[in-house]
């Protein structure tokens, strides 16, 4: 059971996402609005309109330090910011291929710099400030996910086509690439950007360190053709959190690779989902779900519960 819990829509979700600090939650209606609630006060910040939005909202991305949330929709990117409410900048975002579209969205700390992954598998590098746009082509199929690993200079990506690539920001030259016996489904930087965790759509769930490429441990996961939507690396311990396509989290040992304990967030329908995860500093995780809810969970007693079963 979770510790606390929050409704947060009354409408469906298409995406969502939780602060780092588990205060904030950004969330896109069905309507395609945008919402961005403080979470224990169920109090609205800030609301987006779609309007003023892209016409078709593919990817949505906050960051609660620099105060910003990205909104991209096929071939367009904004930057609002969050504190005055205002539109701060809006770019034009192509790939090689004339009708390839936004698939996935990255920011490093910094905020200098905005990675947009492209269904054709490439990957556009904005520079904020100057307006200015860098293309990288390593892919051959849909970017599932793109980050920074060590601030503006490496980048991860990851693609349908079963690549998981680490490459410099500014040459696009290749650091390591992995392997995937089908397309990639999950990737998770753990806090302090030295593991990956990768996975694709059928069985294999590697940790990975980050800088190298060298592969940790390979998850023993019995269930064949389930995948994962998300992962998170728990702090100061030897566990993994991930949630399935659906509504199941699981936790993992990631040293023997075994399934400690899993469970399920609140669902009302067959297609809910989880649409982020985030720790906070006492072990506990707050999990956001397609229709709205926030549940806060004691990671601590799920392990407890584990050696009682």
């Amino acid at each position: 059971m979770p510790s606390e819990r929050y409704v947060l829509s009354d409408q469906l979700l298409l995406d969502g996402q939780l602060s780092k600090d588990g205060s904030w939650a950004l969330l896109l209606s069905e309507k395609a609005d945008i919402y961005l609630s403080d979470i224990r006060s169920q109090s609205q910040i800030l609301t987006l309109d779609a309007a003023v939005l892209p016409s078709s909202v593919r990817a949505v991305l906050m960051d609660k330090e620099l105060s910003i949330i990205l909104v991209a929709g096929n071939n367009t990117l904004q930057i609002w910011d969050i504190k005055h409410a205002s539109l701060r900048k809006q770019f034009e975002v192509n790939g090689f291929d004339e009708l390839a579209r936004v698939s996935a969205l990255g920011l490093p700390s910094s905020g200098r710099l905005v990675a947009v992954g492209m269904t054709d598998g490439s990957v556009s590098l904005f520079n904020v400030d100057e307006k200015q746009a860098h293309r990288t082509v390593l892919h051959t199929s849909n970017i599932a996910y793109v980050n920074f690993i060590n601030d503006d200079k490496t980048i991860v990506s990851a693609s349908h086509d079963g690549y998981l690539r680490v490459w410099e920001a500014l040459t696009g030259n290749e650091l390591y690439s992995i392997s995937f016996p089908s397309r990639v489904s999950t990737v998770a930087l753990n806090h302090d950007n030295t593991r990956l965790f990768a996975s694709d759509s059928l069985k294999t769930q590697l940790i990975i360190g980050a800088h190298d490429g060298e592969v940790l441990t390979q998850f023993d996961y019995l269930s064949r053709f389930k995948w994962f939507r998300h992962a998170l690396f728990i702090k100061g311990a030897p566990y993994l959190l991930t949630s399935s396509a659906k509504s199941e989290l699981s936790l993992w040992h990631m040293q023997s690779g075994k399934e400690v304990n899993s469970w399920n967030v609140e669902a009302h329908s067959m297609g809910t989902t989880v649409l982020d995860m985030v720790e906070l500093d006492n072990s506990d995780v707050l999990t956001l779900n397609s229709e709205g809810i926030v549940e806060i969970w004691d990671i601590n007693q799920v392990q407890f519960n584990a050696t009682q079963q």
